[in-house]
């Protein structure tokens, strides 16, 4: 007869075999449902395999977060206007435009620059005559010619109607010539058409030579129709009563001798000019031409009314 404590030893193992065999089963199960990426079809799941909040921001890929944008709602009412800020600094008028601004019709006359003869237009030297500017002329040697001028304005006007003509000089004491037998000045020089009856030519420079200034600085207002002495270029006027090479002529003996009674002498060209005899190294401003001053400037000529 079997006593309850036999009936129950061998339950123990029993109840071991079928744990074990459900912890095997339980495992072999549990392995074979790990899904990985690899099991799952590109674009096979959609948001409803999805529980709501499992997916957060950064278990995605910054370039996927990039792409997560919903539609662009409607323009809000525009805000009320913001106070003024404050003025900012004043700023610098806009130069007002140079009156009597003559322009590019003033330039070096390159046909007639000789060796290493130099025209410039700069700022001074000592406190220039008019504005701040003057025209700047060197000749190396006695070989050199420079040229600046005006080619076009006054083509064609009378040299008998030229009333009032002038200049200022700055000039060195290196510019002296030794012993002081010869004045070592810049000229004012018209090419003109001479007409004179007696002369076959239709071409020569009327040049006048004033006397010299002191060195060291600027020249009074040098009166070419009062002082200096003029002389007409060109073989063909070799000794007449104004030959450049001869005596020369004041400014009345030139026009009486140009106004011979034919048709008048007519101006070409209009210049400043130096060489060729010495050495120079100066500038001139504030050329007179009748009723007009031209202002010799460094990015410029300038008229302005004779005073």
């Amino acid at each position: 007869m079997l006593t309850r404590n036999t009936l129950r030893r061998p339950l123990p193992v029993v109840a071991a075999g079928v744990l074990v065999a459900a912890l095997v089963g339980a495992g072999s199960a549990t392995a074979a449902t790990i899904i990985t990426g690899r099991d799952v079809k590109d674009g096979s799941l959609g948001s409803a395999d999805l529980r709501d909040g499992s997916v957060r921001v950064k278990d995605l890929r910054a370039a996927a977060v990039a792409t997560l944008r919903g539609h662009t709602g409607k323009t809000g009412p525009q805000g009320a206007q913001g106070p003024q800020g404050p003025q900012g600094p004043a700023g610098t008028a806009a130069p007002a435009e140079r009156p009597g601004w003559v322009g590019a019709e003033w330039s070096i006359v390159d046909r007639n620059v000789i060796g290493n003869g130099d025209s410039y237009l700069r700022p001074g030297p000592d406190n220039a005559p008019w504005g701040v500017g003057s025209l700047g002329l060197r000749t190396g040697s006695g070989s050199d010619k420079a040229a600046f001028g005006n080619q076009v304005d006054f083509a064609g006007d009378r040299v008998e109607d030229l009333t009032s003509v002038g200049l200022r000089v700055f000039t060195t004491g290196e510019n002296v010539v030794a012993g002081g037998s010869a004045p070592n000045m810049p000229s004012i020089t018209f090419e003109i058409d001479p007409n004179v009856s007696a002369v076959a030519s239709s071409y020569s420079s009327l040049v006048f030579m004033p006397d010299s200034s002191a060195p060291n600085g600027w020249s009074g207002y040098i009166d070419a129709t009062s002082t200096g002495r003029w002389g007409l270029t060109g073989s063909r006027f070799a000794g007449t009563t104004c030959d450049i090479n001869g005596a020369r002529c004041t400014f009345a003996q030139v026009q009486e001798y140009l106004a011979d009674g034919g048709d008048p002498a007519t101006i070409l060209t209009a210049q400043i000019t130096k060489g060729r005899d010495f050495a120079f190294s100066g500038a001139v401003d504030g050329l007179r031409l009748n009723d007009t001053v031209y202002d010799f400037e460094p990015l410029g000529v300038v008229a302005r009314a004779a005073g």
